[in-house]
């Protein structure tokens, strides 16, 4: 859809849709790069979404805001439209992050995860964005924060029930994973869904895929836990799941923030996790805490 020449000049919005970028020649995409910082405000309906694009920093630096309306069922998108309670809520959230020297995460499973936030980057997304510079999504209502290099050690047990989101399942059996320094050392488990961890994991030979990416939690009261049994696995991205109240979201992969660069990435949404910050906790047994103001 293309807007009209007044609407672009007067409020400077773009909404665009962006396919097949990465065939375009390299002075195209320079082009395009440099529109989309000039429009001010970019609504990506995109399948993967600018989020993780190469071009987007630049897009950002320009003082743009990206608004990157995730690949979700149109159900989905309308239970979870954003509110000012929602953003209250996540804001509190990332101030309590930033604000933390330490994060312990435990469970009844055997989780026991050690996180020194000393310097890490936290990031909150409630659904939408009205800063220059910054990109949001719809769905939003999480919390992540990228740890700093050699900060994170310890057990992390994944239980049936708990959620791979890269391979869109719901575990039928226990993953144990031994993490130190960041990497996870050990990967315990019997039937598919330990093997299948195991060879993604080994499938992309870079030693990083094997890292830590983020920790966080999701906050939104309108995401379902059971959402993933209710779609195509081709209609829904996932954000959802990553959004359901309580869970802890675990992720292996990139981290800039640490220095490490890999296209291998694991977003793992855990239930019944108890976290917490600087021995206060922000979720209990999968609940969250009245502690968000």
């Amino acid at each position: 859809m293309r807007p009209r020449r007044t609407l672009h000049s007067s409020l400077r919005l773009v909404l665009v849709l962006l396919v097949g970028v990465a065939l375009l020649p390299v002075p195209c995409v320079s082009i395009l790069v440099s529109a989309l910082g000039q429009a001010g405000f970019v609504v990506d309906c995109t399948i993967e979404g600018l989020m993780h694009a190469p071009e987007t920093p630049a897009i950002l630096k320009a003082g743009a805001r990206i608004q990157v309306i995730s690949n979700e069922h149109p159900e989905a998108l309308e239970r979870m439209v954003p509110d000012s309670a929602l953003e209250k809520s996540v804001r509190a959230a990332a101030r309590m992050l930033r604000a933390a020297k330490r994060m312990t995460v435990t469970s009844a499973a055997g989780t026991n995860l050690d996180v020194d936030m000393v310097g890490a980057s936290t990031v909150g997304v409630w659904g939408w964005t009205d800063k220059p510079g910054t990109l949001a999504h719809w769905p939003g209502g999480i919390v992540v924060s990228f740890p700093k290099s050699g900060t994170v050690n310890g057990s992390l047990v994944l239980d049936r029930g708990d959620i791979n989101l890269t391979f869109k399942r719901y575990l039928t059996t226990p993953i144990r994973m031994t993490l130190k320094d960041d990497y996870v050392t050990d990967l315990e488990g019997e039937g598919a869904d330990a093997a299948m961890m195991r060879t993604y994991l080994a499938a992309w030979g870079d030693r990083e895929a094997y890292a830590v990416s983020h920790v966080g939690w999701g906050m939104n009261p309108g995401a379902r836990y059971e959402a993933l049994t209710m779609y195509d696995k081709n209609d829904t991205n996932g954000t959802e799941l990553r959004a359901v109240a309580g869970n802890f979201l675990f992720s292996t992969g990139a981290n800039e923030f640490a220095g490490r660069f890999t296209s291998g990435h694991f977003d793992l949404p855990m239930m019944g996790t108890t976290i917490e910050l600087d021995g206060v906790a922000v979720i209990r047994e999968g609940v969250l805490q009245d502690v968000f103001g």
